[in-house]
């Protein structure tokens, strides 16, 4: 028989209020009496009792995700039987994406190596980099935490405390790098040669190795960017698991080419469109490093002004089956070198990609501006894909960042997958 939802309880079992403004998280146990249920009527219980949605459910905001899928857990249930008097019941330990907002009961320490939520993370041999601490959201404002295989890279704003670090007898740490930044981040990146600082331990070899899904990846700790953005880990493996052979992707502002590696392990064919060679001289020792042959011209590496080059690959005729769109929120870019910016201009930048993808295709859009909200963010990209000539394009999937960068409020990276009809 059905469960009657009238006679459902709820109890608050955690309640994150603090420094949260208006994105207050309960943590809530739905009892539902006998009779058979599911998970979308224990959503009911709480859009009733609470007047608000579960977090990462698309009904209650589909565009301001803030988890990758909807935060409900079945953590008991019990099973009887109408010839028998057996009951069964079992019991699944919370998940990590809800733990780290449940369980705050250890008072913000690492536990066993790992802090609040990432123990998954921490046990798993094929993802060697992540986010420990993030800031604010994991209680800390102005603390930062990675994990970068054995090492740890620490940003810190001045303004605020510090916060925890696990020992260096962990046996998972051997060194802590650190970089004090500014809450205005242009700021931090006009002071010339500031680097991160070896706080503690043994410094990390010039070039060192990452592993994210099973796939190498290559950092460094010579300057604030380490050569790889963790909260994409998501969209990189979506690219490791989907793409193949046949699969053409162009990364516009590539940086060290980390979405080409992941496309590229699946044998798909890339180009990496940067403004900075440096970077992109990254990209064939981490091709190499997960043996893949870079001497058949599949993984072309162009170095210019990512707006120049849409423009020239547009003219030429060019198409892929998906265009990666992630630029930082300012640039100078174009023909006349000015200035350009994410919550300003990025309906232009959507204009000149979105041509360049196949009928059927992905362009792939991404933006790291917290000034950009999720709705505003979606309109500009539908504002550049009507100016393409493309307004039946079809928003498919929406990203949320991974489970290790908790927000307070709407996430400040947004990804828009967009298939081009």
């Amino acid at each position: 028989s059905t469960a009657s939802l009238n006679d459902a309880k709820i109890d608050v079992v955690a309640k994150l209020r603090k420094g949260r403004d208006d994105d207050i998280v309960l943590t809530t146990k739905v009892s539902i009496p006998d009779g058979s249920s599911t998970s979308n009527d224990a959503v009911q219980v709480c859009q009733k009792e609470l007047k608000d949605g579960i977090r990462g459910d698309p009904a209650a905001n589909p565009l301001d995700r803030r988890a990758n899928r909807r935060l409900i857990h079945c953590a008991a249930l019990s099973v009887s039987s109408l010839s028998h008097d057996d009951v069964v019941e079992t019991e699944m330990p919370i998940s990590d994406d809800i733990r780290i907002f449940s369980d705050r009961r250890n008072h913000h320490q690492y536990s066993a190596g790992s802090f609040l939520g990432r123990g998954n993370l921490g046990d798993d041999d094929h993802t060697t980099a992540y986010r420990e601490i993030n800031g604010a959201a994991d209680g800390f404002p102005g603390w930062i935490v990675d994990r970068y295989d054995r090492w740890l890279f620490v940003q810190h704003d001045d303004d605020y405390q510090r916060g925890p670090l696990p020992s260096l007898h962990d046996g998972s740490t051997v060194g802590v790098y650190y970089f004090s930044t500014e809450r205005d981040r242009s700021v931090t990146g006009a002071k010339k040669g500031i680097k991160p600082m070896l706080l503690e331990g043994q410094p990390a070899p010039e070039t060192t190795p990452i592993k994210e899904n099973g796939i190498v990846y290559h950092v460094n700790f010579d300057e604030l960017s380490t050569g790889i953005f963790l909260d994409q880990r998501n969209q990189r493996s979506w690219l490791s698991r989907f793409c193949t052979p046949e699969t053409k992707v162009l990364n516009c502002f590539s940086h060290c080419g980390a979405f080409s590696i992941a496309a590229a392990t699946a044998g798909a064919e890339t180009v990496s469109l940067d403004l900075d060679k440096k970077w992109l001289d990254r990209v064939g020792p981490q091709l190499k490093a997960n043996d893949i042959d870079d001497s058949d011209g599949r993984h072309d590496r162009i170095y210019g002004d990512c707006f120049d080059w849409l423009r020239r690959l547009g003219k030429r005729g060019s198409k892929f089956d998906i265009v990666i769109v992630d630029p930082p929120s300012t640039s100078v870019g174009g023909k006349k070198k000015k200035r350009w910016s994410a919550k300003n201009d990025y309906d232009e930048l959507v204009s000149l990609a979105a041509p360049l993808v196949k009928k059927g295709g992905l362009l792939w859009t991404t933006t790291n501006s917290n000034q950009i909200h999720p709705i505003k963010f979606a309109r500009m990209c539908k504002k550049g894909l009507v100016a393409a000539g493309l307004p039946d394009a079809k928003l498919e999937r929406i990203s949320a960042m991974p489970s290790d960068y908790p927000s307070i409020g709407p996430q400040p990276v947004k990804n828009l997958v967009w298939r081009i009809i």
